[in-house]
């Protein structure tokens, strides 16, 4: 029995010490806060109020002056009653006698209800460390609607594309601010293939406008084409939509595949002989058999001596078809030229046909000649009817006159 009361006994006196201590941590006080500042604003009172805007991020700026020495110290600043809405500093530790400041930065809540202009909270900043509270302080906030905002409520695309494709995105933007948000864009781009696309999407009232007929969100579809010579991989979206007063972005990210592009050229031959002077005409088949139009630019490239040229510099393929196009060469001096048709589409080179131009004689100089040998034949042939017709001609025999004697 006595050892029963020892042992109740010890149990009390441990529970004693054990209250006793922590009613001790608790109410203990290692510093005091001297100012608090939020975005500036200071010396203000219990009763005041700081105005501030919807999704902004507030500095809070506290001065406290340490009373006590102690270790991994931290200042606090949260928005009460919104989770996630708060900002701690590192752990530092402090000697007695000494003033500190810490700066945090804090983000404020962005939603609202639809018939919400404002909204109250308390912000509160405190002093804590592993063992107490050593100070806190509230301040009242109002948040209220940014005057003009906008918000991307949804994107929506496929998740994978292939290059040469145009994806989709359907995008939903609302106006969150306290005005009529005027002359509205949204841009969807991939930075790092250097593609963009802007679409206009007019005016939207105000979230508190009472008129029916309005309202305060658009959704608009922005189609984007992904270039042919996209490389496979991971690109990551960006979805803007802006104003001259405010903007605001999203991004995703999608899968890009190799495309079955292909481009193959044909020629009806790739050496030709003609005479100087003259042209030579080659032909050049161009087949895209990939899965979306394609645009080629066609580079000439010759030897010295050599001219050539094309019934078109630029063609229009699209997708499983051809196109021929007609070639040119002409050169003044006889001799074997060679010169090369280059395809450029997107600004890349995709494919490259050789030619050679075996140019022999001269046109002029072969021309004369002919025309001198028709003459020469004509004469020839004039010479040769009036040799036979003065030798087949008979001639005339001659009158006897006798003399008379009478």
């Amino acid at each position: 029995m006595k050892n029963m009361k020892n042992i109740g006994l010890f149990v009390t006196t441990v529970t004693l010490v054990i209250l006793a201590t922590t009613f001790v941590l608790a109410t203990g006080s290692f510093a005091t806060i001297n100012d608090v500042a939020v975005n500036g604003v200071e010396d203000f009172g219990p009763n005041d109020t700081v105005a501030v805007f919807a999704d902004e991020t507030v500095s809070v700026r506290v001065v406290f002056t340490a009373s006590e020495n102690a270790e991994d110290v931290r200042v606090i600043s949260r928005v009460l009653g919104e989770p996630g809405l708060s900002e701690a500093s590192e752990r530092f530790d402090v000697l007695s006698g000494n003033t500190y400041s810490r700066t945090m930065h804090v983000n404020l809540p962005a939603d609202f209800n639809e018939d919400e202009l404002e909204n109250s909270y308390t912000l509160e900043v405190s002093l804590e460390n592993n063992d107490q509270v050593a100070d806190e302080l509230g301040i009242n906030l109002l948040v209220q609607r940014s005057s003009y905002g906008l918000e991307i409520l949804s994107v929506e695309s496929d998740s994978e594309a292939m290059a040469g494709e145009t994806m989709i995105f359907d995008v939903v933007v609302r106006n969150s601010g306290r005005h009529q948000a005027e002359d509205n864009f949204v841009k969807v781009s991939v930075p790092s293939l250097g593609i963009s696309k802007k679409v206009f999407v007019g005016d939207m009232p105000s979230t508190d406008s009472t008129d029916p007929d309005e309202f305060n969100s658009v959704n608009v579809q922005v189609a984007l084409e992904i270039p042919s010579n996209a490389q496979e991989g991971l690109y990551t979206v960006e979805v803007e939509a802006f104003n001259d007063d405010s903007s605001v972005m999203d991004s995703r990210r999608v899968l890009v595949s190799g495309s079955t592009d292909g481009t193959n050229v044909f020629a009806s031959t790739t050496s030709k002989r003609f005479a100087a002077g003259e042209d030579g005409t080659y032909t050049l088949t161009v087949v895209n058999s990939g899965n979306a139009i394609k645009v080629y630019e066609l580079v000439l490239d010759s030897t010295a001596g050599l001219t050539v040229d094309s019934d078109e510099s630029m063609i229009a393929v699209p997708a499983g078809t051809g196109k021929t196009v007609k070639l040119r060469a002409t050169a003044n001096e006889e001799g074997t030229y060679d010169f090369t048709v280059n395809l450029h589409s997107e600004g890349e080179l995709v494919k490259s046909e050789s030619f050679t131009a075996k140019v022999q004689g001269n046109a002029t100089t072969e021309n004369t000649a002919v025309l001198l040998t028709v003459i020469l034949a004509i004469i020839f042939v004039v010479l040769l009817v009036v040799l036979i017709v003065l030798l087949t001609k008979k001639p005339e025999k001659s009158e006897e006159f006798g003399e008379s004697y009478y």
